[in-house]
């Protein structure tokens, strides 16, 4: 079956999602009962937030609530389509300038409306702090090297002094430079509109101390909403903010946002009208839903795959691994895992994460050929909307051989006896070590059985803790393991820069990858100019490691979300954050 055929109709399922965080299965919630005018939501997340200090924000639900808190340069909107891109926020606009020497300045222009929740104005010299004290703060968040690109960082860092960080100033209350001394195609999206460089009130810091953040009366935050309880175990209760620049666009007045409820108990909320959003269906919903063709599944930027590791006997043979790697089917694979929320892998770099070759969208609407059927589209081609996906790019119009697993297990033994293990005769006992969860072992039992029917060799599972896994990856003395890989930032780069030669295991190269060509390809991708070439060393990096099976995918995370249904405006990006602002009555439209 032609591959373009299959990325269509899995694009089509990706905006179907993010534009539909809203979508219902088929169930129906009770009304919400609005008092007045006033709009309250109610969110379910799916952990505890601990700390609402920007520059801690890590995990997807902490994220949520900081942006609604916090807004940065940058912001983001919906595209229409539930998909969030970058808007103006603080700044109202901004200018770029390539330098002579490969760096790049950015100059920022600060808002004259903005304004802090007490009503003080936001300058420039607060974004000033919130990149400096990161340099300072006890424990400073780990995500602090991706800011290695910015002048200075290196001096801020080994001195723990961010005033050394010199690429960033400000000339005067309401112009802010920044200035990065290598090429990152992401600089924008993940510190000028992520949570880590938000700005901070240094005399609020300053006053209150460690925990500034935590506290109603001591928290002053500059996004739409500010913070009016702290639930303490239960939650936490938003407001929206009246000094906000843009506050007319901003339709919820009250948001809730709770945890510790189980996945079946929110469920039952969200039908009975006491629960708006929530992410996580109860896994009954969530077979149900698979059963009877309704199951919405959004796309994590994260990948389970097999590694195989080319220092250690007998993967260092390339045919060995070779032989492994052409047992596996992927739909197969992810069919017997059983979860419906796993989708079969077909690169290593997953759905959720950003192309941005911007010229790839005007050439597929002139060259796309052939046409998609007519009862597969919904009266309009999708293509424009799905662009943003590097891995529906890079399978766009691929082709797959229809293989049986007969010829599959021939083509492997050919690869083993190639290799010097004829029908698996004295092939070495191989240890496959793994996280002990039940779809990792669901996994594994199922390749230990395939391996055992096609290669005819003897492979002994090793379930163990998420720290054990880890600390035996980390120190190279593994023959084989099976490992979820989270993006860091959304990039491409996230997932490939780790298999560089020169990372070493710390680095993330766990196996020992070493290729020439594919070191060259990620050399150049910094250095390139263009977006369109850049992104084609990227695919042809990742088509190398592929074809080098040291890295195996096996399949793609994805979560379930629902959205009351009388609501809409939801959107969100695809690490598992949404934005809430825009939330209403569906019939009714945004705010103006």
């Amino acid at each position: 079956m032609k591959r373009w055929l299959v990325i269509c109709l899995v694009c089509a399922m990706l905006l179907a999602v993010l534009s539909a965080c809203s979508g219902n299965g088929g169930e129906t919630s009770q009304n919400r009962t609005d008092e007045g005018e006033t709009l309250n939501l109610a969110v379910q997340c799916t952990g505890a937030v601990s700390d609402l200090d920007p520059a801690r924000a890590a995990a997807s639900d902490t994220e949520t609530i900081t942006y609604h808190l916090f807004e940065n340069l940058l912001r983001w909107e919906d595209d229409g389509s539930g998909h969030a891109v970058l808007g103006n926020g603080m700044a109202s606009g901004y200018t770029m300038e390539q330098n002579v020497d490969g760096s790049t300045t950015y100059v920022f222009t600060i808002r004259s409306d903005a304004r802090w929740s007490d009503g003080e104005a936001v300058t420039a010299a607060d974004f000033v702090y919130g990149w400096q004290r990161l340099f300072s703060m006890d424990n400073p968040p780990g995500t602090i090297h991706q800011l290695y690109m910015v002048e200075g960082f290196d001096q801020a860092w080994a001195n723990r002094d961010g005033t050394l960080l010199t690429g960033v100033s400000a000339t005067d209350s309401h112009t802010l430079v920044i200035r990065i001394t290598d090429q990152c195609a992401y600089f924008l999206d993940a510190f000028c509109a992520g949570t880590l460089t938000m700005p901070v009130r240094q005399d609020v810091v300053e006053q209150y101390g460690a925990g500034w953040a935590n506290d109603p009366e001591s928290l002053v935050t500059n996004g739409p909403y500010h913070l009016a309880q702290d639930l303490t175990d239960g939650g936490l209760l938003l407001e929206k903010s009246e000094t906000y620049y843009n506050a007319a666009s901003v339709r919820a007045d009250v948001i809730t946002f709770s945890w510790g409820t189980s996945a079946e108990s929110a469920y039952q909320d969200l039908l009975n009208g006491e629960l708006d959003f929530l992410v996580g269906l109860p896994e009954d919903e969530i077979t149900a839903r698979a059963e009877d063709g309704t199951l919405t599944v959004e796309p994590e930027p994260s990948t389970y795959a097999l590694l195989l590791n080319n220092l250690a006997a007998p993967f260092d043979n390339e045919t060995v691994r070779q032989a492994f790697a052409a047992c596996i089917d992927t739909e197969e694979l992810t069919a017997a895992v059983g979860d419906a929320t796993l989708t079969a892998a077909t690169g290593f770099v997953p759905h959720g994460i950003a192309n941005r070759d911007d010229q790839w969208q005007t050439e597929q609407q002139e060259t796309q050929d052939p046409a998609l059927p007519e009862d597969l589209l919904s009266g309009e081609s999708e293509t424009e909307e799905t662009v943003w996906d590097y891995r529906a790019v890079g399978d766009y119009d691929q082709t797959t051989e229809e293989v049986t697993r007969q010829e599959r297990a021939a083509q492997a033994q050919r690869l083993l006896n190639q290799a010097g293990y004829p029908d698996g005769q004295d092939f070495p006992e191989v240890t496959y070590l793994y996280e002990d969860t039940p779809e990792n072992q669901a996994a594994a039992a199922y390749l230990q059985s395939l391996w055992q029917e096609m290669l005819h060799v003897t492979v002994t599972l090793q379930p163990v803790t998420d720290a054990d896994l880890r600390t035996q990856l980390l120190s190279g003395t593994f023959t084989m393991a099976a490992f979820r890989f989270d993006a860091a930032y959304d990039d491409a780069t996230a997932f490939l820069n780790r298999w560089d030669s020169t990372a070493g295991a710390i680095g993330g190269n766990l196996i020992g990858f070493n290729n020439r060509a594919y070191d060259l390809l990620l050399y150049v991708v910094p250095e390139t100019a263009s977006n369109a070439g850049r992104e084609a060393c990227l695919h042809d990096a990742e088509q190398i490691l592929l074809e080098s099976c040291g890295v195996v995918p096996l399949f793609y995370y994805g979560r379930t979300s629902q959205l009351a249904d009388e609501l809409g405006g939801l959107y969100g990006l695809s690490d598992g954050t949404y934005f809430f602002w825009s939330v209403g009555p569906a019939d009714s439209g945004p705010a103006a």
